[in-house]
């Protein structure tokens, strides 16, 4: 019980670090590695960047990786429910003891350099995976790429840029091709860089590929092998088989032996060894299952998340209702036209974060967008509401961040 109060009060403490805002920049993790001893140089990684589809694409490399049987970390962000979700060896949260005593040992370091919250995360991961002897970690950056905090790695065995969105402007720039530089600044010179962008923004990758002698493999124009030509992605929705070419990519690029069945056999298995939810997930809420509608939580936050969200529905003749919130910096006009083209009404939420428009603001803009609009108060309570008035056979899509989908499941599976 002592090392569980000390276990959150040390997590209270990092997580107080997220309101001091953010930071682009490497002097700090820099240091605060040094001070490690420079965990991150002794693990084998693959280093994840992009707007769209990050999370689902390190999800399913990790699981190749754990099929054939390589010890294998994955670090991601933001997480649903716990936090110790960001930080997993083969699929198993990183332990609160471990977390506890980081903190205590790095504190007063932290202190010192004002480091951020995701610097301090960071540098846990690491030092985690250093120490517990990890064979190869994927590796996702939290925000751009070339001044974010994973972006230490100095050799990974690939680097990885999934689609692209405008998205972060402040911190990345106001155009596609600036936001393609800044995740360009994960490739590193001789490492292969596999990258699902299309069209001009190519010649983003295609210069920096040139000044740095990498490999370069497109999405789009990789031939995916015999082998694999029969497997479909675990994950719902179209998008995802672009997910899924960009992982049989890199696993093809990659300096490790690895057998076409086992990584076969891991991909279709994703959810299962790694945990990722919440993309288009379909799941088994026991009022949802009672009243027979079908539930999917979508972690879904920007324009082009929804242009996909969009097509799998219409593509599937479903009309569901939609109970969405969203943070105030997105796009929210734009991603309440494309959820009039396929919803049958619309459920306002607010998810328990700063940075979340209300629910009743977010209800006046879904009006003026013409949809049939509900305000509700927090994400279960919208779910709820969206099962009563819904009919039997009826589909219920809980989307629009991380914090609405996390909010919903902490609170229906009694999680802190």
């Amino acid at each position: 019980m002592q090392r569980k109060s000390a276990y959150r009060k040390s997590l209270d403490e990092l997580l107080s670090l997220e309101f001091t805002g953010m930071k682009l920049g490497l002097d700090n993790i820099r240091e605060l590695l040094s001070l490690l001893g420079d965990p991150h140089k002794k693990i084998e990684s693959i280093h994840v960047a992009g707007s769209n589809g990050k999370g689902s694409v390190s999800a399913m490399l990790a699981a190749a990786l754990q099929a054939n049987t390589y010890k294998t970390g994955l670090y991601t962000s933001p997480h649903l429910v716990d936090f110790r979700e960001r930080i997993k060896i083969n699929g198993e949260f990183i332990s609160e003891d471990y977390i506890t005593l980081f903190l205590e040992k790095i504190w007063k370091d932290v202190d010192r350099l004002h480091a951020t919250f995701f610097e301090v995360t960071t540098a846990l991961a690491f030092a985690y995976f250093a120490d517990s002897g990890v064979e190869v970690a994927v590796i996702e950056t939290g925000l751009g790429g070339r001044l974010d905090a994973t972006n230490v790695l100095e050799r990974p065995l690939a680097t990885v840029v999934t689609s692209i969105s405008l998205e972060h402007t402040a911190q990345l720039g106001n155009t596609l091709q600036e936001i393609s530089g800044e995740k360009a600044g994960i490739m590193k010179p001789d490492v292969a860089a596999i990258v699902n962008v299309r069209g001009e923004l190519k010649e983003v990758f295609i210069k920096k590929a040139k000044e740095l002698n990498s490999p370069i493999i497109f999405t789009d124009e990789y031939l995916t092998p015999a082998e694999y030509e029969t497997l479909r992605s675990p994950l719902l929705g179209s998008h995802q088989e672009q997910n899924l070419r960009t992982v049989l990519a890199t696993i093809e690029n990659i300096a490790l032996p690895l057998k076409i069945n086992l990584s076969i056999e891991g991909i279709g298995s994703t959810q299962k060894l790694t945990g990722l939810r919440g993309r288009m997930e379909e799941y088994d809420y026991f009022p949802a299952r009672k009243n027979k509608v079908n539930l999917i939580l979508d972690v879904g936050h920007n324009s082009d998340a929804f242009k996909y969200v969009k097509k799998y529905f219409i593509n599937n003749n479903i009309k569901p209702i939609v109970i969405a919130g969203f943070a105030k910096d997105k796009d929210i006009e734009i991603i309440l036209k494309e959820i009039k083209e396929f919803a049958s009404s619309f459920v306002s939420v607010t998810a328990n974060s700063h940075r979340a428009i209300s629910s009743i603001e977010l209800a006046e803009l879904a009006k003026k967008e013409g949809l049939k609009t509900i305000v509700s108060t927090t994400p279960k309570t919208g779910v709820d509401e969206a099962i009563r008035i819904a009919k039997s056979g009826d589909t219920l899509l809980l989307t629009g961040s991380h914090f609405v989908v996390g909010d919903f499941l902490k609170e229906v599976e009694n999680t802190e």
